[in-house]
């Protein structure tokens, strides 16, 4: 079969994460995929679930509407092959697995509930497409609602790159606003109040970061498009799903927007470039992690938003097991 005559393929990725469900749809022919289409809907699926470790009867009935959703949008775009990840809120829940069953009956996706470090591996494989040799050591960072993922990675001598430590913490920032309660705004005092529990939760980070020195962090889409909306400007010239290039955030500038979002409430908040209306409540909690873990790096490290996350990751697999039959599609 000639390139020229090789079939258009359709295939999706959906993470069910803590607080947003994502839908990826990728299109391409032969081996090689481009990003067709992303959904996103807010469903809080961990709300007033992470004490008693149980997802709510109405977040459990928005998240599979929200499926409900993707699974018109898959109809419409005639895609067949879907693979299905839920993370931290599903994997703590005591019903977690009755939501998969759920998922299951009503749509027929084998929904695969993953591990944190699973979890790490998938979102390295994504941004890794995005790295360049500019790089040699960077920390991964993607801030979820229940848990927060970091992955060291460093460029081998070939120009590829390899993990060489990955992490999950339970430090999303919808744990830390069930849990900790913050004001709104939430202030210099009430980062404080957070500060004895980061130290605490985040102490493996420290040894991770004191063996390998990574000279850059790297933000997994999520929070860090906000960033860097907020400090750069949208770049509307260029459509997000064309963007495949790492994009420098300055740490100056991202130190003013964290004064910002620790002073203005949340309608004040809903004013800033590039504010996406479902994270507005919570970002205040991102950027609190964010320079934390900045602030545990040398001072020279410098920041980098990836439009590449999980999905992308999850989505190259599912493609190379569409193209070649490979399995690497463990769940």
């Amino acid at each position: 079969m000639t390139e020229a005559t090789i079939p258009t393929q359709r295939a999706a990725v959906i993470d069910c994460g803590t607080n947003m469900f994502t839908v990826l749809i990728a299109e391409g022919s032969g081996d090689t995929w481009e990003r067709k289409h992303v959904l996103r809907q807010p469903v809080f699926i961990g709300q007033g679930g992470f004490q008693n470790r149980s997802i709510r009867s109405d977040r459990f009935a928005r998240g599979l509407d929200a499926l409900r959703t993707f699974h018109q949008a898959l109809g419409n775009y005639n895609v067949k092959d879907v693979r299905v990840v839920g993370t931290s809120a599903l994997r703590d829940a005591s019903n977690g697995t009755a939501f998969a069953e759920a998922v299951r009956s009503q749509f027929g996706w084998d929904l695969g509930i993953i591990g944190g470090e699973e979890e790490a591996d998938w979102i390295f494989r994504g941004v890794a497409q995005t790295l360049t040799d500019a790089l040699e050591r960077v920390l991964i960072m993607d801030i979820g609602g229940g848990s927060v993922e970091f992955v060291v990675a460093e460029r081998t001598d070939a120009g590829t790159w390899q993990s060489k430590a990955a992490l999950s913490l339970d430090a999303g920032v919808a744990r830390l606003e069930e849990f900790g309660k913050p004001t709104d705004p939430l202030g210099a005092a009430g980062e404080d109040r957070y500060r004895a529990f980061l130290d605490n939760v985040m102490e493996p980070l420290e040894a991770v970061l004191a063996e390998h020195q990574p000279t850059a962090l790297v933000g997994s889409s999520g929070s860090f498009d906000t960033f860097a909306e907020a400090v750069n400007g949208s770049h509307a010239d260029v459509p997000y799903l064309q963007r495949r290039d790492l994009e420098p955030i300055d740490r100056q500038a991202l130190q003013r927007l964290h004064r910002r979002l620790l002073t203005e409430p949340h309608e004040q908040r809903l004013k800033i470039p590039g504010m996406a209306p479902a994270r507005a409540k919570m970002i205040p909690l991102s950027s609190m992690l964010l320079m934390h873990v900045l602030g545990k790096m040398i001072p020279t490290a410098t920041v980098y938003r990836s439009p590449f996350a999980m999905r992308e990751g999850l989505m190259e697999a599912v493609w190379q097991h569409l193209c070649t039959g490979s399995s690497d599609q463990t769940n």
